[in-house]
C-alpha cells in the first residue's frame, strides 16, 4: 500500500485510524520520521486493532493525506478508497497484507480479520493446519480415485482384444467346419457307387423301383418325403449334381428321397450330419 507510511503517521498523530471495510487501528506511541517502516521487523509500538463496521473515511484522514501528498482532496479520497479495496481483495486470497509502519492484517477462515505487529508470515505449523472439511472444500473420493488411475483405458483395450480373438476363433471354426462338410460329402460320394445317368423321367425311375433286398446291407439316409411334383423336381435336381439319390413310394402319393449307404463302412452320425447340412433339411436313417 503506497499510502501506508502516511497512514502510520496519521495513526501516531491522531491515535486512531478508521478504514472502511477493515476496522479501526489504535496507537499509543509517537511516529518517528527517521525510521523506515517498510523494513522487516519495524513497526509502531502498542498498536491494537478492532474489527468494527466503518462505512466512510474520516474527513480528517482525507485532509491529512491531501496535505502529505500535495494532491487535491477529491483525488486523495479516491486514492485511499482504491488502495483499501486492493488490500481487502488481497486479503480475500488468504494471504497476509503488510501495512508499512503499522503491522500485518490477515483474514481467518471464518471471515474475520486478525492483526499482527511487524511483518507476519505463516508458520509451518499453520501451513500444515488441517482445514475443516466442509461441502465447499471437500474433494469427492471418486475424483481422487480417478486421478490415481492413469491406466483407466486398459479395460477398453482388454475388451477390444477379447473381441478380436472371439472373431478370429469364429472365423477359424467356420473354415474348419466347412472343410469337414466338404470331406463328409466326398466320403459319401466316394463310398457310394453312383448310378448310371438317368435320361428318362422320374416316373421311369419309380417304375424300376429297387427291391427291399437290394438295400438289405445298407442304411437308408432319408433326405425328405414329399408329394408330386416336389418329389420329382427335387430328385432330378440332386441327380444333376451326381448325388446317389433314390426315390420310392408305397402308395403313389407320398415319395421318399433317400441315399443308400453300406452298413459296414459308414459312420452314420457323421454321414447324417453332413447330409443334413448339405441338403438344408433334417436327415434321418432307416435300416
Amino acid at each position: 500500500m503506497k499510502l501506508a507510511p502516511v497512514l502510520a503517521k496519521y495513526l501516531t498523530a491522531n491515535k486512531i485510524l478508521r478504514l472502511p471495510g477493515l476496522g479501526v487501528f489504535h496507537a499509543e506511541n509517537a511516529y518517528d520520521p527517521n525510521v523506515d517502516y517498510s523494513k522487516k521487523g519495524t513497526s509502531l509500538l502498542n498498536i491494537s486493532f478492532e474489527q468494527t463496521q466503518v462505512t466512510e473515511l474520516d474527513e480528517t484522514l482525507i485532509d491529512f493525506v491531501a496535505s502529505e501528498t500535495g494532491k487535491m482532496k477529491v483525488l486523495s479520497k479516491s486514492d485511499l478508497l482504491s488502495e483499501i479495496d486492493a488490500v481487502i481483495n488481497f486479503l480475500n486470497t488468504g494471504k497476509p497484507y503488510f501495512l508499512s509502519g503499522i503491522g500485518t492484517v490477515t483474514k481467518k477462515i471464518d471471515g474475520s480479520f486478525e492483526f499482527h505487529k511487524e511483518k507476519y508470515h505463516h508458520t509451518e505449523k499453520e501451513k500444515k493446519k488441517k482445514v475443516p472439511i466442509t461441502e465447499k472444500n471437500s474433494v469427492p473420493q471418486a475424483y481422487i480415485d480417478e486421478t490415481r488411475r492413469p491406466h483407466k483405458t486398459r479395460p477398453a483395450v482388454i475388451i477390444l482384444t477379447l473381441c478380436i480373438l472371439a472373431i478370429a476363433a469364429t472365423v477359424l471354426f467356420y473354415i474348419r467346419n466347412s472343410e469337414n462338410n466338404t470331406g463328409a460329402l466326398e466320403e459319401v460320394t466316394a463310398d457310394t457307387q453312383l448310378p448310371e445317368e438317368n435320361t428318362g423321367t422320374a416316373k421311369d425311375t419309380i417304375a424300376a423301383k429297387p427291391t427291399a433286398s437290394a438295400f438289405s446291407g445298407s442304411y437308408k439316409f432319408v433326405l425328405e418325403t414329399a408329394a408330386q411334383p416336389r418329389a420329382f423336381k427335387r430328385y432330378n435336381q440332386l441327380k444333376k449334381i451326381n448325388w446317389p439319390v433314390e426315390l420310392e413310394t408305397a402308395d403313389s402319393v407320398t415319395y421318399k428321397l433317400f441315399i443308400p449307404l453300406p452298413k459296414a463302412s459308414t459312420d452314420t452320425v457323421k454321414a447324417k450330419d453332413s447330409l443334413s447340412r448339405l441338403s438344408g433339411r433334417k436327415v434321418w436313417i432307416e435300416p
